[in-house]
């Protein structure tokens, strides 16, 4: 028995159905943040909504002043969409927690469906899945938004 290691989930997926896990390992948790204000929202295309290959999915966490954005079943592995974050950290209307203009969600969305390098296969065509994840961006931020939105004035 080597011990316990562990790895940053960025580094854990290496490519197509492949990943960092050695045959003698046991994957035994998963350790992940938790703040109090902090909003999330994953949402993913699929024909069932547990246990079955997402044609696509997206996850979108919001907490004061940070914005993470991750992609799955779009791209070689998962991976985070570093534009969509820094766009979301710098234009979000922290101060005012205004609702999300129209404009901001389709930008959101925009960048986004640019991260996603998709294939066509029997789940779903790569075309469909771009627009379905910029579907997915624009309402996963609106919800998230509403929830941190709502958290905040539940915190005051």
């Amino acid at each position: 028995m080597r011990g316990v290691r562990r790895i940053p989930a960025a580094d854990f997926y290496t490519g197509v159905k492949r990943n960092a896990l050695e045959a003698d390992e046991l994957i035994t948790a998963v350790h992940l943040p938790t703040e109090h204000r902090t909003a999330e929202q994953f949402s993913k295309v699929g024909t069932r909504n547990a246990m079955v290959i997402a044609v696509c999915s997206l996850a979108v966490v919001i907490r004061d002043g940070y914005a993470g954005v991750a992609i799955g079943s779009a791209a070689p592995t998962p991976r985070r969409v570093a534009a969509a974050e820094q766009f979301l950290t710098t234009e979000l209307p922290w101060d005012t927690r205004a609702p999300l203009a129209d404009s901001m969600k389709r930008r959101f969305a925009g960048l986004v469906a640019d991260a996603t390098e998709p294939i066509d296969d029997v789940r779903g065509s790569a075309q469909y899945r771009t627009h379905a994840l910029g579907v997915l961006a624009r309402r996963a931020l609106t919800w998230a938004w509403d929830d941190y939105r709502g958290s905040a004035a539940a915190c005051a």
